[in-house]
């Protein structure tokens, strides 16, 4: 099994990526995601894929999602770059624009 992170996993390219990912759970779990600002897109994800990690751009949010959800969510810049990084995704997919 491989472990994969999508950054801006609530755009058109993550949300296509986790479609894939959905259809082939024995060959893939998601270990991380991000998003910019789509915060209730991005909780249905987490409750969907259950990752480990999860990154938002705003710290409000993210306070709200680790709340609601009991997962570790980071904020900014910074987080999404944790989660990037994140030793235990075996791929990174970036999905961000820019």
């Amino acid at each position: 099994m491989k472990h994969v992170t999508i950054l801006g996993s609530t755009g058109s390219i993550g949300r296509s990526a986790l479609e894939v990912i959905s259809r082939c759970r024995d060959r893939f779990k998601v270990v991380g995601l991000t998003a910019k600002n789509n915060i209730g897109l991005l909780e249905e994800q987490i409750k969907v894929f259950n990752p480990e990690i999860a990154a938002v751009a705003d710290e409000t949010c993210a306070l709200e999602l680790r709340k609601k959800l009991g997962i570790r969510v980071l904020s900014g810049d910074s987080g999404i770059a944790e989660v990037a990084s994140y030793n235990k995704a075996d791929f990174v997919l970036s999905a961000i624009i820019g």
